[in-house]
């Protein structure tokens, strides 16, 4: 039987009332949904720390190439 406790209807935080989110059996739901957000908020950050690192590569090649392309010019 669910305790008393208010709640707007259609409104459920577990992290609010976690009473009500073990007697409703959501506890368990909700720490797995904050886990996979924990996860998907650090491969963005990965990600985006990989784009750096591209860039950063893409630029020191194109000054490879360009020195490469001065050095058989100048002989």
């Amino acid at each position: 039987m669910p305790i008393s406790h208010d709640h707007a209807v259609g409104r459920f935080d577990a992290g609010h009332c976690q009473a009500c989110a073990v007697e409703a059996g959501l506890l368990d739901h909700y720490d797995r949904v904050q886990r996979e957000e924990a996860r998907l908020r650090r491969a963005l950050e990965w990600a985006r720390m990989a784009q750096g690192w591209a860039r950063w590569a893409l630029v020191v090649g194109a000054v490879g190439v360009v020195l490469a392309v001065v050095a058989l010019v100048t002989g």
